[in-house]
């Protein structure tokens, strides 16, 4: 089973052949141990089993460095504009928060491929448009440091259909072990999770919503795709169903969707107009310069807290029983600045 910080031969062996395709003039043997974190000595003999393997790799040299280059039939050439290459350097500042993850090695090996043709004017644009895009993220980002065989693991189970056997973390320290059948994976305030639902005593998973859950990708200790345990994502499952906007992700009962109206200040009605924030958002403007936001969900909790956020701008006008908890949230903050009474 795959844990944090594990690299089996094979695994190792098919991620050097990774980062030797697309580069036509080969790559340095000490670039590649970086890149893997191997020594050199490991790397000559992971090149000795892939040619074992029937893979054509040629030892060659770069400057004065003794280097490696997969022989391929053919390199396709992609034009790239000047402009699509700003946007992939833009996606890339995007991935920074995933450092860390294949996701994030993923779109630094399609950059470096993309420079190799480069001339060297274009080499320095490059590098210069680099920084002409930022990305901040809000709220802090996630730490998969020694994750990357588990979230290996756990790729291979989305794209390949595979059951995926796990060790699991829970916020609270519990710990849980199972099988899990992953539907898919999402991107939700800088961190990744995987949706799916954990399977039994067979890959069944036809009664997908018994079991269903989000799942945190640092949370997961272990994983490890079963080659044998395939399963079929259902029919019914439709991931935009559990995309609720700026209220997080989640599933619910569709016959207990409930309408939510929320009245917002003339002040923040340019701001709240500007944005969607869910999916079966409604917004009107009334002659004082007031909006009215309506929108059906199925969870109530994280609107409560939205609401909050928005201080004396925001009222809650639909469903009552959103109205009532937060009334009752601002009470009890309320009470945490009252004088304690005298015993």
């Amino acid at each position: 089973m795959y844990r944090r910080g594990e690299v089996s031969q094979t695994a190792r062996a098919l991620r050097l052949l990774d980062a030797l395709r697309g580069y036509k003039h080969g790559r340095t043997l000490a670039d590649l141990a970086r890149e893997l974190d191997v020594s050199e000595r490991t790397i000559r003999r992971d090149l000795a089993d892939l040619d074992d393997a029937a893979v054509r790799i040629k030892l060659t040299r770069i400057g004065d460095r003794t280097a490696a280059r997969l022989v391929e039939s053919s390199v396709s050439a992609i034009a790239v504009t000047r402009r699509e290459r700003y946007t992939l350097l833009a996606v890339r500042r995007a991935f920074d928060v995933l450092r860390g993850t294949p996701l994030h090695d993923d779109i630094l090996s399609v950059l470096a491929k993309l420079e190799q043709p480069m001339t060297a004017s274009e080499r320095t644009e490059h590098v210069a448009l680099a920084h002409y895009f930022a990305y901040v993220p809000d709220g802090g980002t996630k730490a998969y440091d020694g994750m990357e065989d588990v979230i290996d693991a756990l790729l291979t189970g989305i794209m390949s259909r595979k059951i995926v056997r796990f060790a699991y973390k829970h916020s609270r320290g519990r710990a849980r072990r199972g099988e899990l059948a992953p539907f898919a994976l999402l991107m939700y305030r800088q961190g990744l999770y995987v949706v799916g639902c954990r399977v039994e005593e067979s890959n069944d998973v036809t009664d997908w919503r018994r079991t269903f859950g989000v799942f945190a990708v640092e949370r997961f200790t272990e994983a490890e795709h079963l080659r044998k345990r395939t399963f079929e994502v259902p029919a019914d499952f439709k991931i935009e169903e559990m995309l609720h906007g700026a209220f997080g992700i989640h599933i619910g009962d569709p016959s207990k969707a409930r309408r939510v109206v929320i009245e917002f200040s003339r002040e923040k009605a340019d701001l709240v107009t500007a944005r969607e924030w869910h999916p079966t958002q409604r917004i009107t403007r009334n002659d004082r310069g007031q909006v009215t936001l309506e929108f059906t969900c199925t969870n109530l909790v994280p609107v409560v807290s939205w609401v909050l956020e928005w201080g004396p701008h925001a009222r809650a006008v639909e469903p009552p029983e959103l109205v009532t908890a937060i009334v009752d949230e601002l009470d009890r903050a309320r009470a945490q600045y009252l004088p304690a009474r005298a015993g």
